[in-house]
């Protein structure tokens, strides 16, 4: 028995056996050590992706309007220091 079918790709939980003959020793052992999958995995997982693409979007900011009538703040020279 491959643990690839008994695992929930998402979560890793051990996914319910279709049958009382699935259930052996290596099940048991996973499911003592894994847990069972509480299902909905894939959906959460799209929910979160989404949420985390939402988050590393950029938001890109319009650049303030200049104030008419406001000048400029002076700049004093700069100057080299050996």
């Amino acid at each position: 028995m491959g643990t690839d079918s008994v695992l929930c790709p998402v979560c890793q939980g051990v996914v319910p056996a279709s049958g009382k003959d699935s259930y052996t020793a290596s099940r048991g052992r996973l499911i003592v050590t894994n847990g069972y999958c509480a299902g909905g995995c894939a959906e959460r997982a799209e929910e979160a992706a989404e949420q985390t693409r939402q988050v590393a979007r950029p938001r890109t900011m319009p650049s303030p309007a200049p104030v008419p009538g406001a000048a400029a703040p002076a700049r004093a020279g700069l100057r080299a220091v050996r």
